[in-house]
């Protein structure tokens, strides 16, 4: 019998979106095994946050078995999808929180905002966005993947966005952030996501596509004209 998350057939996995955790019930690990077979460990809190960070020990060091990290020809590294991957798969970005670098330095950290203590949210019940700025979150040294994520090119688009859900606590060690995918995304694909237009600007670097022959990036949608 498959495990919860996943179907099996002859040829290639069949990978089911994740569940987003809550404070009431058991955290499964989000991660599969590179065969596609989904992680059964539960994983608790580890600096008594209401919701961990939904990867077990070892695919907190490892990454998810679902994603690779390949070299890229000109940015050096990037994500792709190990074997196709449906819309809503949930990704954890992590790493280390603390001070945000100045931007003439390697950085690859995303801005962290703790959630509420008690639910783990970052969203209160009237849908009111909580922004309690606490650092940023630095991948570098862990075993984080989504920190090799390319940014579309201006020809191309984001298979995959974060939610502003975080996990953690205020002034921790540690935090994460909640991705999910937008598109079914085949085998070997990119996995990209939008930096943002001051990311570009503050270091001077120009944006390109990143796709590959080998490893694509979904193209960016033409814009239907509107005729008077």
């Amino acid at each position: 019998m498959p495990r919860h998350g996943t179907k099996r057939n002859a040829d290639k996995p069949v990978i089911l979106p994740q569940t987003r955790p809550t404070v009431d019930k058991p955290v499964q690990c989000w991660a599969h095994s590179q065969s596609g077979v989904r992680c059964v460990r539960r994983v608790t809190p580890r600096e008594d946050e209401p919701l961990p960070i939904p990867y077990c020990e070892m695919h907190l060091k490892h990454g998810d078995g679902a994603l690779k990290v390949v070299p890229h020809p000109f940015a050096g590294k990037c994500l792709v999808a190990r074997y196709d991957l449906p819309p809503k798969y949930k990704i954890a970005f992590w790493g280390n929180r603390g001070p945000c670098k100045n931007c003439s330095e390697e950085d690859r950290a995303i801005s962290y905002y703790p959630p509420d203590r008690h639910t783990g949210k970052n969203k209160d019940a009237d849908g009111t966005i909580r922004t309690n700025y606490n650092g940023v979150l630095n991948p570098g040294g862990t075993g984080d993947l989504i920190q090799f994520a390319a940014c579309p090119g201006p020809g191309e688009r984001q298979n995959m966005r974060s939610t502003f859900q975080y996990w953690g606590v205020r002034n921790g060690k540690i935090g994460g952030l909640e991705f999910v995918t937008l598109d079914s995304i085949p085998k070997n694909t990119q996995l990209c996501h939008w930096y943002g237009p001051g990311w570009w600007s503050a270091r001077g670097v120009k944006r390109k596509d990143v796709g590959t022959k080998r490893y694509p990036v979904p193209k960016r949608l033409k814009q239907r004209k509107v005729h008077g």
